[in-house]
């Protein structure tokens, strides 16, 4: 959806450029004739700004900071320009339309960089770029307002497209051409080489907040950052690690109910299916005091809690968005915090034979089944699911004429199909569900009037947080019918429901409540926008006398499976139980940081009494993750 939103000095400015440009293509001959004198000699001026150029474009569409950067890094932003552009310019043998094709892409990286902000809360990161297909896919349901800001570096390039179309083209002989050539693929393998023997961290004094990445590229700019990111991706091994060590530290944590003693004893015969609602975008933005005490914590979720065998916050590592990342940390029981900011496992990382909740259920008798009524491809779940060990995937084709809510499935509808499958099936099943009907944007304007919670932020009415608001109602309704549905089937089952992220907005509603700046903010301020709800709830009367109700427990996403597994009296293997062991030393771990037993929080890399237990989390997730085939 487009949104046009002009002043009318920009509006008029850009109907004018786009007059002249076109009166140029029309009439070029007649043009030309009376300007070649004045454009014989623009060529070197043009090839000399054209990374200037291309740093403001870049920039101008997302950074409200730029006049205020540091000279350095301007500096170090336009020779990063200067590199791309002469590798650009070379292989294109000097033409025009490299020139122009060179600002075309900094403009779109510039307008890329704005969107993604404005809906997420964070710029592009390097593994942004192979979830393409995804965002394309998920993109639609935001709109988009085409504004000064995005207009003015367009006009950029269309004034530039009009000095181009009126210099003199180039017409290199085949030697040049071979040149040309050679110096373009000289400055591309410089580049590369550079790429990757510098740590532009420490040679170029750029570091990249992971809680707040837009700072950090407002201020040393997007491509520097970029780069410094991009060399973060590939795992490196923690200190000491070893796929020994990684052996050691999992065996001193003996498996919680022995598998081969449950099968001894029949009660692999009796196993709960396990039913788990990862809940798109379910959160209680009440914690927020900018919120207005008139919108309460989503009632029934509240309800269900009271009744719930565990239910508390659960600490995420995505905000916004970056749902698989979520998914990632609850199936595999491992954190983003030792991967960092930007690292989607899904997009990069080969995850066939890592333990998982998925394989691990599938091991001891269950059938395994994800759903998500969305592109299979998207996250490159049709390549993960099957990776993890699931059995059955149901994807939107399975959805075909269901229920929608603002064009997205309802979450009813999953629920539908998951009832049917429990009840047309006797053994225990494991099925995930990854719901979508409460994704952003939410300012779709979609929710009919007579069903939008208006909800007040600092007294002020806020569409965007209403219709945000609407969505989770919606949820919560849907799911308290779903368990009423549970209540009367004739089969134990344990049910997981938990936010996978709060909304990006959410960090609006931070900056209003504490009164400072994301990137200013403590690690427990910065934490406030990485937790959701969660509750493990089940429909045997056995399960809920032996652990009792209601019971309270906060906790971080990387440790839930093995938590519902324990409640659920369902017994763990060797991984799921040294998750359980570790979190008594460590209570809660995310991208942000960790939390030491007595409920401190600490960043990534500061000591505290947990640290020796943080390093071994650390080198048992690397040996799952990364070293699974010795």
């Amino acid at each position: 959806m487009l949104n046009i939103q002009l002043s009318w000095p920009v509006a008029v400015a850009l109907i004018a450029c786009v007059a002249a440009l076109a009166f140029i293509i029309i009439r070029r001959d007649w043009v030309k004739e009376r300007t070649q004198r004045a454009f014989t000699h623009a060529k070197p001026i043009a090839t000399a700004l054209c990374p200037i150029a291309g740093f403001m474009l870049m920039e101008l569409p997302y950074n409200d900071r730029l006049l205020h950067m540091d000279m350095g890094n301007i500096a170090i932003g336009v020779i990063l320009c200067s590199a791309l552009f002469a590798f650009v310019y070379l292989a294109g043998q000097r033409s025009r339309a490299s020139m122009l094709a060179f600002l075309v892409a900094c403009l779109i990286v510039g307008v890329a960089n704005h969107y993604v902000a404005a809906f997420k809360g964070q710029p592009i990161l390097p593994s942004d770029v192979a979830a393409l297909q995804t965002a394309a896919a998920v993109g639609g349901g935001y709109t988009y307002a085409i504004d000064d800001t995005v207009v003015i570096p367009l006009l950029i390039v269309l004034l530039f497209a009009c000095v181009l179309l009126l210099m003199p083209a180039s017409r290199p002989s085949r030697r040049t051409a071979a040149v040309n050539a050679a110096v373009a693929v000289a400055i591309a393998a410089c580049s590369c080489a550079w790429f990757l023997a510098a740590d532009i961290e420490r040679d170029l004094d750029c570091t990249v907040d992971v809680w707040s990445s837009l700072d950090s590229y407002k201020d040393q700019g997007s491509l520097l950052c970029f780069l410094q990111r991009a060399q973060k991706i590939q795992p490196t091994a923690p200190e000491g690690f070893s796929h020994e060590s990684a052996v050691e530290l999992r065996s001193s944590a003996s498996p919680l109910g022995s598998v081969a003693y449950a099968a001894e004893t029949g009660q692999l015969d009796r196993l709960p299916s396990v039913v788990v609602v990862m809940n798109e975008t379910f959160s209680d933005i009440s914690r927020y005091d900018a919120v207005d005490d008139s919108y309460a914590t989503p009632m029934h979720y509240q309800e269900l809690a009271r009744e719930s065998l565990a239910a508390g916050d659960v600490y995420v590592s995505a905000l916004g968005g970056g749902t698989c990342n979520s998914e990632f940390e609850f199936l595999t029981g491992s954190s983003s915090g030792f991967l960092g900011a930007g690292v989607y496992p899904y997009m990069l990382y080969d995850l066939d034979d890592v333990d998982n909740l998925a394989s691990y259920l599938g091991s001891i008798g269950y059938s395994t089944c994800a759903i998500h009524p969305a592109e299979a491809s998207n996250w490159r779940r049709d390549r993960v699911y099957s990776q993890l060990g699931f059995d059955e995937f149901l994807d939107i084709e399975h959805f075909d004429g269901a229920e929608t809510r603002r064009g997205m499935v309802t979450d009813a509808a999953t629920y539908d199909v998951i009832l049917e499958r429990l009840k047309n099936s006797e053994g225990p099943q494991f099925i995930f569900d990854v719901t979508l009907a409460s994704h952003g944007g939410y300012d779709t304007g979609l929710i009919p009037e007579d069903e939008l919670t208006e909800v007040l932020v600092q007294g002020e009415p806020d569409a965007e947080a209403s219709e945000y608001a609407s969505c989770i109602a919606a949820s919560d309704e849907e799911f308290a019918a779903f368990i009423d549905a549970l209540r009367e089937l004739d089969r134990p089952v344990v049910v997981c429901m938990f936010g996978d992220h709060q909304p990006g907005f959410a960090d609006r509603l931070a900056e209003a409540s504490f009164g400072e700046q994301v990137g200013l903010m403590g690690i427990d301020h910065i934490q406030e926008r990485y937790v959701t709800p969660y509750l493990i709830w089940t429909n045997s009367c056995e399960l809920c006398e032996a652990h009792g109700v209601g019971n309270t427990h906060d906790l971080s996403l990387n440790y839930l499976a093995a938590t519902m597994l324990n409640a659920a009296g369902i017994p763990l293997d060797e991984q799921l139980s040294y998750l359980l062991a570790a979190q008594q030393q460590i209570p809660a771990i995310n991208l942000n940081g960790y939390q030491d037993a007595s409920g401190t929080w600490h960043w990534h890399g500061e000591e505290s009494d947990a640290s020796e237990a943080y390093k071994a989390l650390a080198i048992v997730q690397h040996d799952n993750l990364f070293d699974h085939e010795d």
